[in-house]
């Protein structure tokens, strides 16, 4: 079996869910002044018991799914990683439903490195691969450190295979 050597293995950030982070942090205060407003002003005498019961257990409803989306929300950026060896760039995404992008290092045609504010404050960006693969055109290594040295890195190794296989882009 011929050992294949990994080049590039990366993990997005966190930074991605950055606007989840802040959005249940601010509902906090929410779901607090919910709480206090339903116990004050709710008018419960024509409201029966069985209902009564889960209206006071709604912030604390509100609250669990807050919870559980931002959980959620960090294992689908803590289940993604990619891969880059000598021949393919392998995709791993997925928590439940688990999915393996491969995409064939010759099929690369071209790159894009985007670099926001927040994430040049943290040494991350975006390198964005374009392909001729037919079930992956476009694909996106969002928050990831060090995008130009991964560029460099992969760019090398897109030529190289591409001489060893003959292929040559025609557009």
């Amino acid at each position: 079996m011929i050992q294949k050597t990994v080049y590039i293995k990366i993990k997005p950030s966190q930074i991605i869910n950055l606007e989840t982070f802040v959005l249940s942090l601010l509902a906090i205060p929410f779901i607090i002044y919910i709480d206090d407003v339903m116990k004050e002003y709710l008018p419960l005498t024509f409201i029966s018991n069985e209902i009564k019961v889960h209206l006071y257990r709604f912030p604390t409803y509100l609250s669990a799914f807050v919870l559980i989306n931002l959980i959620y929300k960090g294992f689908q950026v803590y289940c993604i990683q990619y891969e880059v060896d000598s021949e393919e760039l392998r995709c791993y995404s997925g928590i439940f439903k688990r999915k393996h992008e491969i995409i064939e290092l010759y099929r690369v045609k071209d790159f894009l490195i985007e670099k926001p504010l927040i994430y040049r404050l943290l040494g991350l960006g975006n390198l964005t691969i374009y392909t001729s693969d037919k079930t992956t055109p476009v694909l996106r290594m969002q928050a990831i450190k060090e995008p130009e040295e991964k560029y460099k890195i992969l760019r090398g190794l897109v030529e190289l295979n591409r001489r060893e296989k003959h292929v040559f882009e025609v557009d």
